[in-house]
């Protein structure tokens, strides 16, 4: 059992001994921040021994500094590690990542890091992280365990890799200081109100796992200055971290930040979640294919009285995936009836555009285009974990009863493959 306090010291006591010993000169590409906690803290441009020396003296010999500093001089000694690693991550990847927390598309931030005694765990603790619309990012050998799980990363799937060793998760807190330049107002050199940003606003959370050197110790408890609860998953003790459980960490972490997620799992075996958006679907990843040039394939959502729409039900007319053929194309026609008190027909192209994006909120299904002119996959992983082509009606159900709870009292979804009622259908539609 590691005692945090007494780790901490240590690591304090070790990272200043280490920002004595730099040599090198050192800049990140891509930035117009410099280092960008350092910035923020203090206003300095910090690109060299000298001025890492003055921000780290006017912190108050910050232990988050130091490890910008040692993290920035590690880079330009050996350069950005390879993939997966994202190393430091340039300001206009931050600017869209910025945008999507604004617009409420993530609801918060999230940082795992350390060597999980669990990889199952720890790669269910992601997914749930995923569903919840949390932007993840990892640092350390909590990374390959994901892999050796299925888990999919890259900024893509809303899970980040940032680096081999837990001292990369300093990039967690060096996009959370841009995001409060770029987006909060945060003046450098206003280091109470990137302060007050970072407690109040950023949405924030850490989970830890065992395995973290001192210096990393110091790193992670530095952070609690910023508003983030501290949450650890066995092996620490003492100090002000908080002891969690892997099946509730998600949800302890998200209550200690007043983060509010209305998000109800949609019973279908593959995860479901916009982290799943931005990915793609190769022609060697998947099983079956619905239009796209290769069969006829279009959409309709459509409205109707009440007493013609049952809620939640969904009806496949033709093959199932069990009859297709790997590697196979087939006909889809995907009808969406729906009914509300305030529901409109002007509603209806609105709202059909919006199959587009549910369809690719599945973890193993794709999605391209609207109307008559869709293009739909299903991957082989998907395929192989049970999804069939009634899992795409029940996802479409369930996304649009959560999304529109004030215009749609009923959703159904009827979705044909049987060629011969593929046309017939487009004929009516």
């Amino acid at each position: 059992m590691t005692d945090v306090e007494l780790a901490k010291k240590r690591g304090e006591d070790h990272l200043k001994a280490s920002i004595l010993a730099m040599k090198k000169t050192f800049a990140y590409d891509d930035t117009a921040y410099h280092l960008p906690v350092s910035f923020a803290l203090t206003g300095i441009a910090v690109h060299d021994l000298n001025t890492a020396r003055e921000v780290f003296s006017k912190t108050g010999n910050n232990p988050i500094v130091a490890s910008e500093c040692l993290i920035a001089e590690k880079t330009a000694t050996l350069g950005k590690e390879n993939a997966p690693y994202t190393g430091f991550i340039g300001d206009t990847v931050i600017r869209k990542l910025g945008y999507s927390l604004v617009d409420g598309s993530i609801l918060g931030l999230a940082l795992v890091l350390g060597a999980p005694e669990s990889p199952g765990a720890a790669a269910a603790i992601c997914r749930e992280l995923q569903e919840k619309y949390m932007l993840t990012f990892l640092a350390g050998p909590v990374i390959p365990s994901m892999s050796e799980n299925g888990v999919k990363l890259g900024l893509e799937y809303r899970l980040v890799p940032l680096g081999s060793t837990p001292a990369y998760g300093i990039h967690f807190v060096d996009i959370i200081a841009r995001v409060a330049m770029m987006f909060g107002g945060v003046t450098p050199g206003d280091a109470h109100r990137l302060l007050a940003y970072a407690a109040e606003r950023a949405k924030a959370i850490v989970i830890v796992f065992p395995g973290l050197s001192d210096d990393e110790i110091a790193l992670v408890d530095g952070m609690r200055v910023l508003g983030f609860p501290i949450l650890s998953i066995g092996n620490y003790s003492g100090g002000s971290w908080i002891p969690a459980e892997s099946d509730t960490v998600v949800q302890k972490g998200m209550k200690e930040k007043g983060i509010r997620v209305s998000v109800t799992a949609i019973p279908i075996p593959m995860g479901c979640s916009p982290a799943f958006e931005g990915k793609s679907i190769r022609k060697e990843e998947m099983y079956v294919e619905f239009g796209g040039g290769r069969s006829p394939a279009f959409e309709l959502l459509r409205m109707r009285p009440a007493g013609e729409v049952t809620d939640g039900k969904v009806t496949v007319i033709g093959p199932e995936i069990d009859s297709m053929k790997e590697g196979s194309a087939h006909p889809l026609a995907i009808i969406i009836d729906v009914a509300g008190k305030t529901m409109k027909k002007d509603y209806e192209p609105v709202l059909e555009r919006r199959i587009h994006n549910f369809v690719n909120y599945g973890e193993g299904s794709w999605h391209v285009a609207q109307r008559d002119l869709i293009w739909v996959r299903l991957s082989k992983e998907a395929v192989a974990k049970g999804v069939r082509i009634e899992h795409l009606g029940k996802l479409l159900a369930g996304k649009f009863r959560m999304d529109f709870p004030q215009l749609l009292d009923a959703v159904s979804v009827t979705l044909i493959t049987d060629p011969a009622k593929v046309a017939e259908a487009k004929k009516e539609a």
